[in-house]
């Protein structure tokens, strides 16, 4: 799969079907232990990641709402 670019560029069909076959033929999933997802879940460093993401105040920065004088 490091060529997946050219060969997808060549023959798009023929790429997405070799990169299928190649995942489809590792066992990647049924080796992770859930019990590690759970430690990483509880961790600091994952709520932090949360809030970031959930929190309205960050998307409160985008809005368009109110514009900034220029000095």
């Amino acid at each position: 799969m490091h060529n997946f670019i050219e060969e997808y560029l060549d023959n798009p069909s023929q790429a997405i079907a070799s990169a299928v076959q190649k995942v489809s033929g590792t066992d990647r999933f049924d080796a992770i232990d859930d019990e590690m997802i759970y430690r990483e879940l509880a961790t600091g460093e994952f709520r932090l990641y949360q809030e970031i993401i959930f929190s309205t105040s960050a998307d409160d920065l985008h809005r368009a709402d109110f514009s900034r004088t220029v000095a």
